[in-house]
């Protein structure tokens, strides 16, 4: 059987998983989220909810990957407890729809971003498709250069968010702490509201169970995939609890709400207009780590499909650096399809809503695990109740999308 090679170590990983964590959803997100709940208080505590329940699903999947360390992520979980059409219908709707769509998602604010710089925003499609190509052709050389990538961008772009959130609390005057918005919404309509606000929340935490699709590269994954897990989230809830802090700190409300770009009308309105620019440029470096690292993971599903006879064994090839060169020019392709073809909304309604239920799945699958006996390097505490009460939340969110978006 065709196997990847361990090389990946515990700073990589990190360096994965927080650099697609960290991406477009920050940036974009936050001003969505406080246009629908409207409020800045209940605004920061969905931010908070939501690190609550990435960090639960963290433990979850921390167990299963540490049980299965396969290529492939979940699609690896429902197959091992409920056999191959589960793992079948897991992998391939994570395969086509939610990460290829998640990828033309961020190739769209990419292309927004660099748009922007450039003074060209009416070519943001063209750019952001041509962005998802390059950093194909990237990955497609092999480990190595996908690997350096993203090691140095996800290092810059800590750095430069660290300096955003120094900046604005040394010098904000508390802008948005006291305003709210008009006609914010309560009662019935603000768990509505909720619901659809999480589909960004969860978007921007969304990253932490990429580890599990790169658990074949981890040398010592019994050791290091917890700490990649668990690091990983604990660091970038943090970040994203301190940045949303910030925002609030220096802009009123309402323009919060209308942003997006948050962090860039933070620094312009700290140091000047030439600030802005300069954190759009820092920006756009920021989205453009979190697109490498999602290219560099998603092949990997698509390769154990095809290697365990669920996709063509055409997808299975690897080159000779180290990468499934075919699914990876497949993912590629498909992406730069659905980027010239949808909007940053469209694209993030579509990958979150069919989140909500592949990930309930393979949630699922740890409690047949589990029952079939067998110890774990890692295990998940407060079993059962942490599973199936990550699996109530998912299914009150879907409920709570499909009425606000029927």
């Amino acid at each position: 059987m065709l196997e990847l090679k361990r090389s990946l170590r515990v700073r990589d990983g990190l360096a994965m998983v927080i650099g697609i964590m960290v991406g477009s959803g920050i940036f974009r997100t936050p001003g969505n989220v406080a246009a629908e709940i409207g409020r800045p208080g209940l605004t920061l505590l969905v931010w908070t909810l939501g690190g609550v329940i990435a960090f639960a699903g963290s433990l979850i999947f921390a167990e299963l990957a540490t049980r299965y360390p396969r290529a492939g992520g979940k699609y690896v979980y429902a197959r091992a407890a409920f056999g191959g059409r589960a793992g079948f219908v897991v992998g391939w709707v994570e395969g086509i729809a939610i990460y290829t769509a998640a990828i033309a998602a961020i190739g769209v604010v990419c292309g927004e971003y660099l748009g922007r710089l450039i003074g060209v925003p009416e070519h943001a499609g063209i750019l952001g498709l041509g962005l998802v190509g390059l950093f194909t052709v990237i990955n497609l050389t092999g480990v190595a250069s996908g690997r350096w990538v993203q090691n140095v961008s996800t290092a810059a772009k800590l750095l430069a968010l660290l300096a955003v959130i120094g900046a604005a609390l040394a010098r904000g005057g508390g802008a948005g702490w006291h305003t709210a918005l008009p006609g914010a919404p309560g009662g019935t309509a603000l768990i509505a509201a909720m619901a659809v606000a999480f589909q960004s929340v969860i978007w921007t935490y969304y990253g932490y169970l990429d580890a599990g699709k790169i658990a074949e590269e981890i040398v010592e994954p019994d050791r290091s995939l917890p700490r990649i897990f668990l690091g990983g989230i604990a660091a970038t809830t943090a970040l994203y609890l301190l940045l949303n802090v910030a925002y609030v700190h220096v802009l009123p409300f309402d323009r919060i709400a209308g942003s997006k770009l948050v962090a860039a009308d933070v620094m312009a309105t700290l140091f000047g207009s030439g600030a802005g620019v300069v954190f759009a440029a820092l920006a756009l470096l920021v989205v453009l780590a979190s697109l490498n690292g999602n290219i560099f993971v998603t092949p990997r599903v698509i390769f154990g499909l095809a290697r365990e006879g669920l996709g063509p064994a055409a997808l299975a090839r690897v080159n000779a650096g180290g990468t499934p060169w075919v699914a990876m020019a497949f993912v590629g392709g498909t992406a730069m399809v659905l980027s010239a073809s949808g909007t940053f909304e469209q694209l993030l309604a579509l990958s979150i809503t069919l989140i909500l239920v592949v990930d309930s799945m393979a949630v699922l699958s740890l409690l047949v695990l589990r029952r079939r006996g067998g110890k774990a390097a890692f295990e998940a505490p407060l079993y059962p109740a942490l599973p199936m009460g990550f699996v109530a939340v998912y299914g009150a969110l879907f409920v709570g999308t499909v009425i606000a978006q029927p």
